[in-house]
């Protein structure tokens, strides 16, 4: 009779071993923001730092100046230091001051949590694209991306997660004069275990032409912004954004997208994404 009881036992606790852990929500999710230096250099970057115990989820930037002649380069979660990292440079030669804006949305770390990567080969295709994967049954919450060398003259045309929240996948194009060097794309993502609530919330532009956008939309109830993505389609290197940031209170995301400095005559339409979860 003790043997059975104590084989009962044992049976319990390792079911509950093998049960799957019920998934919690990111604690202490705060925005933080830094800005660059207001000045004329060709490029510059702005970290936006979390606090200490608190680990980086996602983020975005914004430019202030610019002429229509700077654009983003480099928007990543660096896991090893917690911070998010906004890079602009100019596209062409701009005479005024401009500087960059980074935000950081940051938290305590969820379960599962993992920086992930993949670049495309370098070379000098006008276009490139490269898709980074989370690994296990983990879930994106946050995407990424840089364009390595290019002069200025590669633009981000879109890093956006899949309909699965499985992978994030960001592509650049040459502008219209391109560029005979070698240059890379890299994407980036943020993944953990499934998140409560997570889901992928996106609105395109509208209506479809050749005028600037800004754009937003919002996670449903009392659900925050874990990350954002963008997209625009038509831009072919003559359209970047301007922004790609959440509210203040971390229940929005905003995509600004403008043609650079020489237009685009053809028609082209802007998308923002967001990550939502409790």
């Amino acid at each position: 009779m003790r043997s059975r009881l104590m084989l009962a036992a044992f049976v319990a606790g390792a079911a509950a071993l093998l049960a799957p852990t019920p998934a919690s929500a990111v604690g202490g999710m705060e925005l933080k923001s830094a800005q660059s230096a207001l000045d004329s250099v060709s490029e510059k970057s702005a970290t936006a730092s979390c606090d200490d115990g608190t680990r980086v989820l996602g983020g975005g930037g914004f430019l202030e100046g610019g002429g229509r002649l700077v654009h983003f380069n480099r928007l990543q979660a660096l896991g090893n230091t917690d911070d998010f990292v906004a890079t602009a440079v100019e596209h062409g030669t701009y005479a005024g001051n401009w500087r960059v804006h980074a935000y950081a949305i940051c938290g305590n770390a969820p379960a599962g949590l993992e920086y992930i990567s993949f670049s495309a080969a370098s070379g000098s295709a006008d276009f490139k694209s490269a898709t980074a994967t989370c690994t296990g049954s983990r879930q994106l919450i946050s995407a990424g991306a840089r364009i390595l060398n290019g002069d200025g003259q590669v633009i981000i045309d879109e890093f956006y997660p899949n309909a699965g929240l499985t992978s994030v996948t960001a592509t650049g194009y040459e502008d219209e004069t391109g560029f005979a060097g070698n240059w890379t794309i890299l994407a980036y993502g943020v993944c953990a275990n499934p998140l409560p609530g997570l889901e992928l919330k996106s609105v395109p532009s509208a209506p479809v032409d050749s005028s600037d956008d800004a754009i937003g939309v919002a996670c449903n109830g009392t659900k925050k912004v874990h990350g954002l993505g963008g997209m625009i389609d038509g831009g072919q290197g003559e359209v970047i954004y301007g922004g790609i940031y959440p509210s203040a209170d971390l229940t929005q995301g905003v995509v600004v997208a403008i043609e650079e400095g020489n237009g685009q005559a053809s028609n082209w339409w802007s998308r923002v994404y967001i990550i939502c979860a409790t």
